[in-house]
């Protein structure tokens, strides 16, 4: 199972830009040109200029699709979904995207597609992908950033809000989120629940034990204990890589409460549903497993977006409050 766009195959795109770049130019492609100012802003691809008014934004990545919502930017026609998907995460705000057709765009980039789209301003959450950038910007005026590179992504979601003069729509989400989750917290300590939690996942015969999700960032805000297994290197906080632990080690798992875990758009992936851990007794027996303390959710909500933040903190509600 993977966390990440980061940590999945990246494909070759060198023979697709040969030919995109010479029907392109340095300027917007295929777009309706946008009226109004525009800004220039520094990141971390140098300077570059966008328009403060686009008619039709793309996001690169499913997770800028729904930031370019929050922020309040009208959506391009079409938009990327990953390849594996049939549509928009189902927490994403249906009617923003109501109209707006996805087309496959990872993890093989569909940058021809793109072109015909015609956006006038992307939001690129893919910066890992270093020559990603200079690829975009034929295409459309590109604000490029890594969003997986193990910030916290509702810093950087600020960020990207100033320098794009929309803090105020940006602000005003993430403190949507926090009023909710001191509300939950309250909640929960009023009722003395507390237990110690975990975010665990398997594939290659083993369960892993992570905080690799932003599943961690919810446990914090709710004050709940993250079990010492997800602290990697032994400073003493929770950190986003793995603790993978073999059949033989899976009794490290007794002293937590719930477990929550990813699943597949279409719900596979369940980890008790692995043959090879059913016929575990050291997996059947641990306490959350007896009590039936394990609670899903999408995939797409580990990745971090103001949705994503939004629907994982009530599937995590949910499983506390009931």
């Amino acid at each position: 199972m993977n966390f990440t766009p980061a940590r999945q195959t990246r494909l070759t795109l060198a023979a697709l830009m040969t030919g995109l770049l010479l029907t392109s130019c340095a300027s917007t492609v295929g777009a309706e040109t946008s009226e109004g100012d525009t800004l220039t802003v520094d990141t971390d691809f140098g300077e570059v200029t966008v328009p403060t008014e686009p008619k039709a934004a793309l996001g690169f990545y499913t997770t800028d699709v729904d930031m370019l919502i929050a922020l309040g930017y009208p959506l391009a026609k079409e938009q990327p979904i990953r390849d594996e998907w049939s549509g928009f995460p189902a927490f994403f705000p249906q009617d923003e995207l109501e109209g707006i057709k996805g087309f496959h765009n990872y993890p093989e980039f569909n940058l021809e597609h793109i072109l015909e789209v015609g956006p006038d301003f992307i939001l690129n959450g893919l910066g890992y992908e270093t020559d990603l950038h200079d690829k975009l910007t034929p295409i459309a005026p590109t604000y490029t950033y890594d969003g997986f590179d193990g910030g916290d992504w509702r810093e950087k979601f600020l960020a990207i809000a100033q320098d794009l003069g929309r803090e105020e729509q940006a602000r005003e989400r993430l403190d949507a989120y926090y009023e909710r989750a001191e509300e939950t917290k309250a909640a929960l300590e009023e009722k003395g629940v507390s237990p110690v939690v975990a975010d665990i996942g398997y594939w290659e015969g083993q369960v892993y034990v992570s905080c690799y999700s932003i599943s961690c960032l919810i446990f914090a805000d709710l004050g709940l204990e993250i079990t010492p297994l997800a602290d990697t290197d032994g400073d003493g906080e929770p950190d986003r890589g793995d603790n993978p632990l073999s059949d033989e080690q899976l009794s490290q798992l007794a002293d937590i409460d719930m477990f929550f875990t990813a699943i597949n758009e279409d719900g596979s992936g369940l980890i008790t549903e692995e043959e090879s851990l059913k016929a575990n007794p050291l997996w059947t027996s641990l306490p959350a497993i007896v009590n039936g303390q394990v609670y899903t959710y999408d995939l797409e909500m580990a990745q971090g977006s103001p949705s994503g933040q939004d629907a994982l903190l009530e599937v995590v509600r949910e499983a506390l409050l009931g």
